[in-house]
């Protein structure tokens, strides 16, 4: 069975192969060049040499003024639209240094599972099955262990009978499927567990449905190969996050593309004048894809650059596989699941630094951190040249302190989504009170010199607006304020997320020259708010309104604001 899984797999990679090579090459349509010159505004700038400012002028797809109304109103701009923007606030866009799009896409296509008991989860699959024919596939995402705790096949397999059915974890890094889903992946409990993953079993030793990681196999991947041999739903997946994107003022992504079919599709998008978002596009490393991805990918600076390859070091808290020094509170004996040895961390990152290629490691937990960079360490000792290259660690929730002063003297960007810290109960039943506390240690990380970047992961944490994001980062409690923060010293302050947010992840990617802040000569990237995020309440940060996005100089949306 597993053959054949990995056969359709490899037989439908061929034919993206094949459909990418017959592809036509697209042909740039021009665009309109309006300049805009935005006044009567609350401009703040993230730009240290002029936090603050009036008015910005943009031509031409880029700044070439920040200053005074005043002066704005003086230039030489032919053409110019000006808008008054009645004193509402102006920053730069937001750059989400850690996104999954073609998943975020698909995600607000599918059934969504939080905040569900596994009693309503599976009346949501019987609904879903009943919609669709005997061997159909059903689909869900972002159920957790909160509010199903115990999630078991035989709840599916009553629910669905007819159907297998396979439903991401809100971290996808763990699915929950039934009797039919795990035959067709050839699990049953003589499979052992995969290098890497984890075949949840009960206590007589059957699988109950839970798999974790690469137990998972390509059925993961099954779903999106499916949408990119479908030209329409592909597109359509696409629409969706960029929609989603320019509504929320995310002017630039940093992306999980693995594929070269999105970005291809990202390209075309470019070169017709449709894309909103600029897109920096990751290889998988470790992966079939990623030849494929070096082969077809194609790339036009600043809207769809390359990006690093992403790997894997560990897996996620929720699902007990991120790679712990000490065993995780509620589950003792787990330490979680490396997906490499030490030494095998080495010489992956011993040949990115030989040839200068830059690396995007996930890691989680304390042991998976300290083993990224002992291995950055020893490749930078034989490699002086790795300290350059800003080798990122993508989620970094938490860490050894010792290990914060080797990230910034190595180099080491922490690419950070504080959506994580969302739910300070649940870090507590996962790590123990005490460890909880050192959890997510970005003000540390900033006191210590460590550049910081701030992104989402969508759709892994469910929801990746900014201003939400911010509102975490600043006030690490939940959504409705109730409960945290654990570890008030860890709480950025407005200012200092914003600069992450934008500055940061321009940083991450090499392109804080180019974008980041509102500086004359800049691309002329920038979002309207309702509200100044640094003068209101910490509380009140969530519920501002993006009220206007503007990308390369182009408005993408508007609510009304630049009327």
């Amino acid at each position: 069975m597993k053959k054949k899984i990995a056969l359709g797999v490899a037989g439908a990679l061929a034919l993206i192969v094949i459909v990418l090579m017959l592809l036509p090459g697209p042909s740039r349509k021009g665009l309109p060049e309006q300049a805009y010159i935005f006044h009567n505004a609350n401009v703040i700038t993230v730009d240290a040499k002029n936090p603050r400012a009036e008015a910005v002028a943009v031509a031409g797809g880029k700044i070439v003024f920040v200053g005074s109304s005043k002066d704005a109103l003086a230039l030489a701009l032919p053409g110019a639209k000006k808008i008054d923007l009645k004193g509402k606030t102006v920053i730069p866009g937001f750059n989400d240094n850690h996104a999954h799009t073609l998943a975020a896409g698909n995600f607000y296509l599918q059934p969504l599972l939080w905040g569900k008991t596994c009693e309503e989860i599976a009346a949501v699959v019987k609904a879903e099955a009943a919609k669709k024919k005997p061997g159909e596939l059903v689909l869900g995402n972002s159920w957790d262990y909160d509010k199903c705790p115990k999630p078991d096949k035989a709840l599916l397999d009553a629910a669905a009978p007819d159907n297998p059915v396979f439903l991401m974890q809100y971290s996808g890094h763990a699915a929950w499927a039934n009797s039919k889903k795990l035959k067709d992946l050839g699990i049953d409990r003589n499979t052992p567990d995969p290098k890497g993953g984890q075949i949840v079993r009960n206590e007589k030793g059957e699988p109950t449905g839970v798999l974790r990681d690469e137990a998972m196999g390509s059925s993961a991947y099954g779903d999106f190969l499916k949408a990119l041999l479908s030209d329409e739903r592909h597109r359509a997946i696409i629409d969706k996050a960029l929609q989603l994107y320019r509504e929320n003022g995310i002017t630039s992504v940093q992306d999980n593309t693995w594929e070269p079919f999105t970005n291809r599709l990202l390209y075309r998008y470019d070169f017709a004048g449709t894309l909103t978002t600029r897109f920096d596009c990751w290889a998988q490393g470790d992966s079939v894809l990623h030849t494929l991805f070096n082969w077809f990918a194609k790339f036009d600076d600043p809207w769809v650059t390359r990006g690093p390859v992403k790997y894997f070091s560990d897996g996620a808290f929720s699902t007990r596989t991120g790679w712990l020094t000490a065993p995780y509170a509620d589950e003792p004996g787990n330490y979680g699941s490396p997906r490499y040895t030490p030494e095998e961390l080495t010489k992956i990152i011993m040949d990115a630094a030989a040839t200068k290629t830059r690396l995007a490691f996930h890691a989680i937990g304390d042991r998976a951190i300290t083993e990224v960079l002992n291995a950055i360490e020893k490749a930078q000792e034989k490699y002086p040249w790795t300290k350059d290259l800003r080798m990122r660690i993508e989620h970094v929730q938490i860490m050894k302190p010792a290990d914060i002063e080797r990230m910034k003297r190595l180099g080491v960007v922490a690419c950070v989504q504080p959506f994580a810290a969302c739910n300070p109960e649940k870090d507590v039943k996962l790590l123990g009170q005490a460890r909880a506390r050192t959890a997510y240690p970005y003000k540390s990380m900033l006191a210590a010199g460590v550049p910081v970047a701030i992104g989402s992961d969508a759709p892994a944490e469910v929801d990746f607006q900014p201003l939400l994001n911010i509102y975490y980062a600043v006030t690490r409690k939940t959504k409705d304020g109730a409960v945290g923060p654990l570890n008030a010293a860890e709480c950025l302050t407005p200012e200092e997320a914003l600069y992450c947010y934008t500055m940061g992840s321009a940083y991450a990617q090499f392109m804080e020259n180019e974008k980041g802040s509102l500086t004359k000569g800049k691309l002329a990237d920038l979002v309207v708010l309702s509200k100044d995020l640094t003068r209101v309440a910490p509380n009140e940060i969530k519920g501002i309104e993006v009220l206007a996005t503007v990308t390369g100089g182009r408005i993408v949306y508007d609510k009304g604001a630049l009327q």
